[in-house]
């Protein structure tokens, strides 16, 4: 279990994080920043970095992100993960970031198929019932490569305006909202949650993603990195270089949970602007 304080931080930023108000239509998105197709060298913490734009109209998507990673030469998965129903955080926020690693897997020279696909409602198309939201797949792959002597990630340069554009992502048309009952089987005492769940109607064919919109900066990049090796440093084993009193402290208190955090790619940490 999380302690209490952080629990506690984590249900507050959910609940001031979004209202039902919106604008609509609006076009949430949501892009693949890193990796790309491109040669990297070797390093424990490959990052994986997806930016959502427009998230107060994503919430209502009740989106999630999953994963998985093969080594093309062994043919063989080695990771896997799910980043389930985003802490989107506050109202009018253009851009947010989920990310991960793959923490210890990229360590080697090796060609990688990186697959990921997004999970979203659209009650317009798949009405909910009384235990569920139909849920719409999405899914694409990229190749990428590590190699000794290649370039380090860097989240700025994928990012930048002259490679921008070319960023694998999804567009939603998020034209109304609807307020849904599920009963879940599992409840004790039988009652309904009430949650909000979007229409979604098909894109304009003129219209255009902007993947450039999520470009990260040299501040947002390093916030990132060090949320990654934070989140390295309180696993019980840790193989990455961690400070001695944080990484210690750390793993007393969070080592169980924050083990399958790291290894699964489930995400503790959001950066919004």
């Amino acid at each position: 279990m999380f302690p209490s304080n952080i629990a506690a931080c984590l249900l507050l930023a959910l609940s001031i994080g979004w209202s039902s108000a919106q604008n609509l239509p609006s076009i949430a998105e949501v892009d693949l920043l890193f990796p790309r197709n491109d040669t990297y060298a070797p390093t424990v913490l490959m990052p994986l970095v997806f930016g959502i734009q427009n998230p107060s109209a994503a919430v209502p998507l009740h989106l999630s992100l999953w994963w998985n990673l093969w080594q093309l030469e062994g043919g063989n998965m080695t990771g896997y993960g799910v980043i389930p129903k985003a802490y989107y955080i506050p109202t009018g926020a253009r851009q947010y970031y989920e990310y991960s690693s793959f923490y210890d897997l990229t360590t080697i020279e090796g060609t990688w198929l990186f697959q990921w696909h997004v999970d979203s409602v659209n009650c317009s198309q798949f009405p909910a019932n009384n235990y569920s939201m139909g849920s719409y797949t999405q899914g694409k792959r990229i190749i990428f490569t590590t190699k000794n002597g290649a370039q380090a990630p860097d989240l700025v340069t994928a990012t930048a305006d002259d490679v921008c554009a070319s960023a694998e992502g999804f567009t939603f048309n998020v034209t109304g909202l609807e307020k849904v009952s599920i009963r879940s089987p599992d409840n004790p005492d039988g009652k309904d949650s009430v949650t909000t769940c979007a229409d979604v109607v098909p894109m304009s064919p003129t219209y255009r993603p902007n993947p450039c919109a999520a470009q990260l900066n040299a501040t947002g990049a390093s916030s990132i990195s060090l949320a990654l090796t934070t989140t390295a440093c309180w696993l019980p084993s840790s193989v990455v270089s961690c400070p001695a009193k944080s990484a210690g402290s750390l793993k007393g208190q969070l080592g169980g949970p924050i083990w399958a955090v790291a290894t699964f790619g489930w995400l503790l940490y959001s950066l919004v602007r």
